[in-house]
């Protein structure tokens, strides 16, 4: 059977024509929902174990509300009702996102509830969010979660069903703590000299010599990681690497199991935040001096892997990767 491939990207599933993005997700869990009776029935018996689940269901995909803003997905049944916000990677809904939806259950039925689905661990999402909404529940299910009940409910579908469950799976599968395989963007990322309190070694010796880098989970942060991530300092870039493999440290406490050199204890008294933890792949040198060019001394940004290597300065490269980004948009918008 020949590969497909779209724009570059392989094609895996029939949900991988939409592609990997938080709109693309909600419309693909939405259709087997609709389509799925079982799917449908076990994901709802996951939300109200005790509840019987079999009356009269719909599915609403990005529904308008009073509120001037769009559900995700909404399941409404004669008793129950139910709003899914979900999110692409560890990205979370803030308060004030959450809150919007209060207005949306007003008559509704007895059995309510609002729930959020996203990549990140249980225990990391019920750190973050609250357990109602103005009296309305809040549950949590990891994508990891949706694509085992996808898997659960095969059993019990018939063989078009089954089909659709199992393309759903592999692609909720694809989509967990992916990176982008394909891409050639680099993330680069200025490399202080100094050693932070908590450590033994310096922040440059823990890229050069422990092969390791790790940094905060958003704000301001990649929420997903990325597929190479370059280290420029004393003016220039100095190395780029593949990020080879990760873990998402919710608690920087365990980070010594890695990295002995550092107190995770003493870490965690300073800053609480969970943390992406990369290993590095071997040190792609550049050729010739890469500067930095006009970059702030802090400042992080995404650049094409060719144009990096390439251009006289990153912030060259980084103008340049925009540039291709912008024409790539509107030759396949």
């Amino acid at each position: 059977m020949a590969e497909l491939f779209l724009h570059g990207r392989k094609v895996r599933t029939v949900f991988d024509l939409l592609g990997n993005k938080e709109n693309d997700i909600t419309y693909s869990v939405g259709w087997a929902l609709a389509r799925c009776d079982g799917f449908l029935e076990l994901l709802i018996k996951r939300l109200f174990p005790d509840q019987d689940v079999s009356e009269n269901k719909s599915v609403h995909l990005q529904e308008f509300g009073s509120d001037h803003g769009y559900t995700d997905i909404e399941i409404v049944t004669e008793h129950r009702h139910i709003i899914i916000e979900a999110k692409r990677g560890w990205n979370l809904p803030t308060s004030d996102q959450l809150n919007k939806y209060r207005e949306r259950f007003a008559g509704a039925g007895p059995e309510n509830a609002l729930v959020v689905m996203a990549e990140c661990t249980t225990d990391y999402a019920l750190s973050k969010l609250p357990q109602t909404v103005d009296g309305i529940p809040l549950r949590y299910l990891s994508w990891k979660q949706v694509a085992d009940i996808a898997s659960q409910s095969i059993g019990v579908s018939n063989h078009a069903e089954k089909r659709l469950l199992r393309e759903l799976h592999r692609y909720l599968e694809g989509l967990m703590s992916m990176q982008n395989q394909t891409s050639n963007l680099v993330y680069v990322v200025a490399l202080g000299h100094g050693t932070p309190g908590w450590s033994s070694i310096s922040w440059r010796k823990m890229v050069t010599d422990k092969q390791r880098y790790f940094h905060p989970f958003g704000p301001g942060w990649p929420k997903e990681p990325p597929n190479y991530i370059g280290f420029r300092y004393d003016g220039k870039l100095q190395s780029v690497h593949h990020v080879d493999d990760y873990k998402v440290m919710a608690d920087v406490t365990n980070i010594s199991d890695d990295l002995p050199e550092i107190d995770g204890a003493k870490w965690r008294a300073l800053d609480k935040a969970a943390h992406f933890l990369y290993t590095l792949g071997p040190a792609i040198i550049p050729h010739r001096e890469v500067m930095t060019g006009s970059i702030w001394p802090s400042g992080r940004v995404w650049v094409m892997l060719d144009l990096l290597l390439t251009c006289p300065t990153i912030s060259e490269a980084r103008d340049l990767t925009q540039e291709r980004l912008r024409e790539s948009t509107k030759l396949h918008p």
